[in-house]
């Protein structure tokens, strides 16, 4: 059960028995031991290609047309290569293997239905059945507890625009374009709290968020007067998010209800810098990387301070920030179990985060994407963009998949 207490204080220690060590991050064998000699080798292969920036513009480019017109071979080959290291499955019944295996390393799934860029009430209706489905299948097993959601997969996008810089009372007569949406995203919020499933409601574009987090702050009052069921997303690559959170927080606490937090870096950097540029706007981005880092590990630092009345999903793949945190719930006396805390990355990479703080006790869940191979394309195309550069973090992967099959070699 999720932890309901209303103060800041943690939950009283377990049996002393003495400091627990942190995770190693740099535990390959860990990482690595649900793979085979034959998926290693594959892995390995498919960082190596796209370490290079050809992939990347032929998948966003040429690759990508030739799946929507059914070229030959092309899905096969989308199949094959990258969807088979980021995708779940086409659908609930394939990803199931998936989601298993993860069960098996004690790891949960979040799920999510990655159909992207629709703009009919038909398609709307469409996501929202898909959606539906997801939690009733996290309903009936452990291994998939949470779901994620985009508010544009149920709303025309000039809707939630319209709306962002409007003050409006979602419990008045609202403008029925708006009402139908909060209609759509209140039956999928009851669906979760009537299955015990977390909804995280995910962040967008800053011209979209207001309206986005008007709709989250109502579905939260609604459904979390006990528990952590609706949960906001917050991108702390912007500069006024901490302060966002801080603010929902003391929202919460006022009218009586759990905040659900998603703390993330961000995913719109570029589209963000260049509109405000274009329309002579003020950035909502981060002066520099140091300022989003500083500012993601201050909202993990309020949430885990505030456990008592908070329910956070740390998704990150900054090790440094990871690791901090992982540190700062053991200072806190906060058990590694905790209900109200888990991190997240997303499948396919991160391997080394994720098992390693499931084998030392903390919860840990792939954000694991699922759909048709032409549905989740937007999605493939920013993996393979992220991962053209092998440095940093996502070199890391690549370093690390080279670095296991060196010791099966040694140790064979």
């Amino acid at each position: 059960m999720v932890d309901t207490s209303r103060d800041d204080a943690p939950p009283a220690p377990g049996p002393a028995t003495g400091p627990r060590p942190l995770p190693d991050f740099s535990d390959t064998e860990e990482t690595f031991r649900h793979l085979s000699d034959g998926e290693l080798r594959e892995a390995t292969w498919l960082f190596e290609v796209m370490g290079r920036e050809w992939l990347s513009d032929l998948l966003s480019g040429l690759g990508t047309r030739a799946v929507r017109w059914g070229l030959p071979f092309a899905k096969w080959g989308v199949r094959r290569t990258i969807y088979r290291q980021f995708v779940g499955g086409t659908g609930l019944g394939d990803a199931r293997c998936t989601i298993a295996r993860l069960d098996e390393r004690g790891v949960t799934s979040i799920l999510d239905y990655g159909v992207e860029a629709k703009s009919s009430e038909e398609d709307f209706e469409a996501y929202r059945r898909g959606i539906l489905e997801s939690i009733e299948f996290c309903g009936r097993t452990t291994a998939a507890n949470s779901i994620a959601i985009k508010i544009t997969g149920l709303a025309p996008n000039g809707v939630l625009a319209e709306f962002n810089d409007r003050s409006f009372d979602l419990a008045a007569d609202l403008d029925p374009r708006l009402a139908s949406v909060v209609d759509r995203v209140d039956s999928i919020a009851r669906a979760a709290a009537e299955n015990d499933v977390q909804l995280n409601i995910d962040a967008e574009e800053s011209w979209y968020q207001n309206t986005i987090d008007a709709i989250a702050d109502a579905m939260m009052r609604r459904y979390n007067a006990d528990r952590p069921i609706v949960l906001n997303t917050f991108q702390l690559y912007r500069h006024d998010r901490l302060q966002f959170l801080r603010d929902s927080d003391e929202r919460a606490r006022e009218s009586g209800y759990v905040l659900g937090a998603k703390l993330v870096r961000g995913a719109y950097m570029d589209k963000e810098r260049a509109r405000a540029l274009e329309r002579g706007e003020p950035s909502p981005i981060q002066p520099d990387l140091a300022a989003t880092h500083r500012d993601f590990d201050a909202a993990v630092r309020h949430c885990i301070d505030h456990i008592g009345r908070i329910g956070c999903v740390i998704g990150s793949h900054n090790e440094s920030s990871v690791r901090e945190a992982a540190a700062l719930m053991d200072r806190r006396g906060i058990r590694r179990d905790h209900p109200n805390v888990t991190f997240a990355q997303l499948l396919g990479m991160s391997d080394n985060l994720t098992f390693n703080l499931a084998a030392a006790g903390f919860n840990a869940a792939k954000y694991l994407v699922y759909g048709p191979v032409e549905e989740v394309l937007p999605y493939l195309v920013r993996r393979a963009e992220e991962n053209s550069a092998v440095t940093g973090e996502m070199g890391r992967e690549l370093r690390m998949l080279r670095q296991e099959r060196r010791r099966r070699a040694a140790s064979a």
